[in-house]
């Protein structure tokens, strides 16, 4: 878990394989807050958990004005680069 995830928060993952990926939902069951994204079919289900949760916490910090990935190409943290 992180340091900003509820420890009484339960996450439901749904997983399906399609081809040699595997298409991950993951869905708090607090907030009802989803993210979704693909992870190779050979990943460690543990592996798969984790990058649910890290994701969850992501977009929780993004939405609340917190934090994101504002790098150098993205002031404020909007998209596109810089020209």
């Amino acid at each position: 878990m992180t340091a900003d995830s509820d420890p009484d928060d339960e996450i439901l993952i749904e997983m399906n394989r399609i081809g040699g990926s595997m298409e991950v939902r993951a869905i708090s069951a607090i907030d009802g807050l989803e993210v979704a994204f693909t992870a190779p079919a050979s990943a460690l289900k543990m592996d798969i958990e984790r990058l649910a949760l890290a994701k969850l916490g992501y977009v929780r910090r993004k939405a609340s004005g917190q934090g994101g990935d504002a790098g150098p190409n993205k002031p404020g943290g909007k998209r596109g680069l810089i020209a």
